[in-house]
This record gives C-alpha cells, sequence and structure tokens, in this order.
C-alpha cells in the first residue's frame, strides 16, 4: 500500500495526517508528524486570486490566465510558488509552500461531494475568513469563493447572500472548516437545511484506525478539507 502524510494548512494552525492507500481503500491510521508529502492549503481571501471567469476553463486557458494576471517575476516569491485551480467557472490562485505538492481546496471539496452526497448537495468551507462554496446538482458542479467571513456571512440578509452564491439552493449544505468551531446555530437560508459535517460523513471518504478516530471525532469539521484532499492525492497516485 502506498503510505503518504497530508498536511492542512490555515493561517492559525497546521494538521497532518498519516494515511495509507491501496486496493481501492483508504485508511488514516494516525495523526502526521515530520515533512508531509502533500499538502492543501485552506483558501486565505487576504492572501490569493481568485475570481470568476465566464465559461469553464481547459488546463490550458488556466495556464493562460496565470500568464495574463501574474508575471512570471511573482510565480515564486519568498511566501511561495503560485499554484492555480479551478472549478467550474472559479479560478483560484495560491501561493503555496514551495518545497511539497499541492492539491487545491477546490478539488479536495469536491472529491468530499462526490463520495458524501447526492443530487443538490453544497459543502460550505470557512477557513482565514473567507469561504469556499461548492455545490453538486448530479454530475454537474459549481464553485464560489467570497472573502466575507462566516460570522459576517450570517449577518447578511437572506435577499443578499445569493448575490455572493448565486447556487446556494440545496437540499442540504454540510458545512466545515477551521472557523466554524465557535458557532452553535447556522442559519443559512434559504437553502433547506445546513449541517457541520460529522465523523461519519468523512468516514465514507476512508477509514480511521480506532485511536485516530477519537481524535477527528472531536473536531470533523477541521478535517474535512484534510481528508478530501488525501482522497485526491491518493487517486492520482493509482492507490484508490
Amino acid at each position: 500500500m502506498t503510505k503518504f502524510t497530508v498536511e492542512v494548512r490555515t493561517e492559525s494552525e497546521s494538521l497532518s495526517l498519516r494515511a495509507e492507500a491501496g486496493e481501492g481503500r483508504l485508511i488514516f491510521v494516525e495523526e502526521g508528524s515530520g515533512l508531509p508529502d502533500v499538502i492543501v492549503q485552506a483558501f486565505r481571501p487576504a492572501m490569493d486570486i481568485f475570481y470568476r471567469a465566464p465559461e469553464p476553463l481547459t488546463p490550458d486557458e488556466l495556464v493562460e490566465e496565470v500568464t495574463i494576471h501574474v508575471p512570471q517575476s511573482l510565480h515564486t516569491i519568498p511566501q511561495g510558488r503560485l499554484v492555480p485551480s479551478s472549478l467550474d467557472g472559479l479560478v483560484l490562485m495560491q501561493y503555496v509552500h514551495p518545497a511539497f505538492p499541492a492539491i487545491s481546496p477546490l478539488a479536495a471539496l469536491a472529491e468530499i461531494l462526490r463520495i458524501t452526497a447526492d443530487v443538490n448537495f453544497g459543502l460550505l468551507q470557512a477557513d482565514n475568513g473567507g469561504l469556499l462554496f461548492v455545490h453538486r446538482t448530479g454530475a454537474e458542479r459549481s464553485a464560489y469563493a467570497s472573502a466575507h467571513s462566516l460570522k459576517t456571512f450570517l449577518e447578511l440578509p437572506q435577499g443578499e447572500r445569493e448575490s455572493h452564491f448565486p447556487n446556494f439552493h440545496a437540499m442540504e449544505v454540510f458545512v466545515s472548516g477551521s472557523d466554524l468551531n465557535h458557532f452553535e446555530h447556522l442559519d443559512l437560508e434559504p437553502i433547506t437545511r445546513a449541517r457541520t459535517i460529522s465523523m461519519e460523513d468523512l468516514e465514507r471518504c476512508g477509514e480511521f484506525a480506532s485511536d485516530l478516530r477519537t481524535v477527528v471525532a472531536l473536531d470533523p469539521p477541521r478535517y474535512a478539507l484534510m481528508v478530501g484532499a488525501a482522497r485526491v492525492y491518493a487517486t492520482i497516485g493509482g492507490g484508490l
């Protein structure tokens, strides 16, 4: 089986898990230590470049977007190297640590929805005072980003929320991320229902060793992005 350590980085913390993948299985065996094999950097509205393109981009078009918007001299800066990604019409460019492969948070969230959700579900990720929203309707996926924090988004009148996330209507929305721990009630109308992502949701994405499950179950929203990134990385490596 392929063994690797995946790490999620926010502005306030880094968490990592050690995983094994092979024969169609993904097993999280323990908390990570040492250097990671792959990282996923949570959305940072103050640092990341993000905008919507009129149409979904091909990989070649995404490369062209980088050339248009970021001078070559800024592809590598003291804060890291530039890594672009795109989902639906959302373009996200992040500076990540130059030493490690990186999985886009968009890809990680989309993978969680692919595994855990049925038709018309969404996943709202709240990190670093910003929001990423990925929506799945059958085989179709859409994605949006906002510099609103979860707190300021919840304070918006319902009529203004769709100006930030036009496809916010969903049967259910999972909410996860490092900014979630101080919210007891999530009023995310006009959607039908919203709830924090659970340990049971994460276990649909992979197995957890018993000791590690006890740790992750204390705060599943902090680990969701990392679990999605681990599935993407294992799939790329042929383990799933």
